[in-house]
């Protein structure tokens, strides 16, 4: 809401600063929670279920997940700047590109590729193209802003 009230009120330089700090405390809460899936990745699992093969695949999964852990929240932030200038269609196309349109082929070449290795790989490979994308898209965004 701040970010779009300093929008709509012309105030670029606070829009641009709540900008920035909502990225650095998205970078920083990421490297945290990415840390702490490493380091604590079996117990994590372990709390819900103890099947040793389950928690095998489980904590390679969790590894593979979090790999996006520390840049995702950028590809949010970005979403939510989008949004708060008028680009909701954006946001939207970003979010469909992530979950659908670049997941799904992607999940069927990796798994042609690495089997389910490939696979438990494709949500962070898609959360990178999907930040990348949003960053392109995001600084055309800026570029148009007033």
């Amino acid at each position: 809401p701040l970010r779009g009230y300093s929008c709509v009120a012309g105030i670029i330089s606070r829009f641009r600063e709540v900008e920035r700090f909502t990225k650095i405390c998205c970078l920083i809460a990421g490297v945290a929670a990415t840390l702490l899936y490493f380091v604590g990745k079996e117990p994590i699992i372990r709390m819900f279920i103890s099947d040793d093969e389950v928690v095998y695949y489980g904590v390679k999964m969790l590894i593979a997940y979090m790999l996006s852990g520390p840049v995702i929240g950028m590809l949010f932030v970005n979403m939510n700047c989008m949004q708060s200038v008028g680009k909701a269609f954006w946001a939207t196309i970003l979010s469909v590109l992530r979950q659908g349109v670049l997941l799904i082929p992607l999940l069927f070449l990796l798994n042609a590729l690495g089997g389910l290795t490939g696979v438990i790989y494709g949500q962070a490979l898609t959360d990178y193209i999907a930040v990348i994308l949003s960053v392109l898209m995001w600084r055309k965004c800026i570029a148009q802003l007033p």
